[in-house]
């Protein structure tokens, strides 16, 4: 990264937010708003949601109350409670399988049907709204599309130890999910902008499919001394996932990077890091492989602090971009040509133009279960 970059992103990282004088951000110059595109979308890292736990979240112009029962099932539903209009993030529950509205303590089982009320008298026949969520990846996804259709595929699981979190931080910023993932094709950015050496990177979208995967070798990365060989799978316009092998089998450090849409112009950027060890070089391998989780886990908070740096030179970047419908684009960019073709198969039109903002009713996804 060039020095002069270097205070803005640390000014980025420490107030959680990007400021600079004289700059706007893209949301605020009054340029036209791009729809929000269909597909998966993560709205929270699994360890977020303990089970018990219960969050709001902001997805496509609307909220989403996330939650997870007791025996672990995971929920994603409209925040607002059919019996008077309860805000069921805000004083709710989850009391056992049942999510209680914090009102009038109407209840609703993981289907999304009320249950009981407070009262003790028979229950109406109400139903919560809800969302297909699903988790994978050490993320919480919720699928939006703006037909309101139901999911159209499914996200790839990819062969990490879910058991073990990811140290993670997320930015609330200008821009759009399309600009952020195009990061894994724009290959001139790597050099000019993160400093990587004596690259080797391949890979093109494939129409009609929405997984895509990239694979490079670098010198310049965050772990210093090595040219280490890394895989990109990008998920839809919703993920980045870094994978990238250790030397020596040592293990496999994750790098996700998660873009979702929350309001017109603006998006959430969520990024983790997660180093998996084998085991610990110049230990037995016996206790190497009982102390490899804990030291992992503390590295990775060190190795996520350290990618904060890289990834908050682009989030610079994504904050003041302004879209560029036709590019003048030169050798040395990458495939972004062939990567734009590829990601309209994630937008879609409503009728009279609108997209909506609800999910189809009583829709529950039964991941997790």
């Amino acid at each position: 990264m060039k020095p002069h970059l270097k205070p803005l992103v640390k000014q980025l990282l420490v107030e959680r937010g990007v400021r600079r004088p004289g700059a706007a951000p893209a949301d605020s110059l009054g340029g036209p708003v791009r729809p929000r595109p269909n597909g998966w979308f993560c709205l929270a890292f699994s360890d977020e949601l303990r089970p018990g736990a219960l969050t709001t979240r902001r997805l496509a112009g609307a909220e989403v109350v996330l939650y997870r029962t007791g025996r672990g099932l995971l929920r994603a539903v409209r925040p607002h409670c059919p019996h008077l209009g309860a805000h069921l993030g805000v004083g709710g529950s989850v009391e056992g399988e049942d999510l209680v509205c914090p009102f009038h303590r109407f209840a609703f089982d993981p289907s999304g049907t009320c249950v009981r009320t407070g009262y003790g008298l028979t229950p109406p026949k109400a139903s919560l709204t809800s969302y297909p969520v699903c988790e994978a990846n050490g993320g919480v996804y919720v699928w939006w599309h703006a037909l309101g259709l139901p999911p159209q595929w499914e996200v790839p699981v990819l062969p990490m130890d879910v058991r073990q979190p990811f140290s993670h931080d997320t930015f609330d910023i200008a821009g759009h999910p399309q600009d952020v993932i195009e990061n894994a094709f724009d290959w001139g950015h790597l050099p000019a902008l993160h400093g990587l050496r004596d690259l080797d990177i391949e890979g093109t979208p494939e129409p009609g499919k929405p997984v895509s995967t990239v694979t490079a070798t670098a010198r310049g990365t965050a772990m210093r001394g090595f040219r280490p060989s890394y895989t990109l799978t990008v998920i839809g316009l919703g993920t980045i996932a870094a994978r990238t092998q250790l030397p020596r089998e040592l293990g496999t450090l994750y790098v996700l990077l998660h873009a979702t849409p929350t309001s017109p112009g603006r998006i959430e950027l969520r990024f983790g890091t997660k180093l998996e060890l084998n085991g610990v070089p110049g230990l037995p391998a016996r206790l190497g492989r009982a102390v490899a989780t804990p030291l992992a886990r503390l590295a990775s908070t060190v190795m996520q602090r350290v990618a904060s740096v890289d990834t908050g030179a682009d989030l610079l970047m994504w904050h003041h971009q302004q879209h560029v419908e036709a590019p003048k684009l030169a050798k040395g960019d990458g495939p972004i040509g062939r990567y734009r073709q590829w990601a309209q198969q994630f937008y879609s039109e409503a009728a009279d133009g609108k997209a909506p903002t609800r999910p189809p009713r009583n829709r529950v996804s039964r991941a997790g279960e």
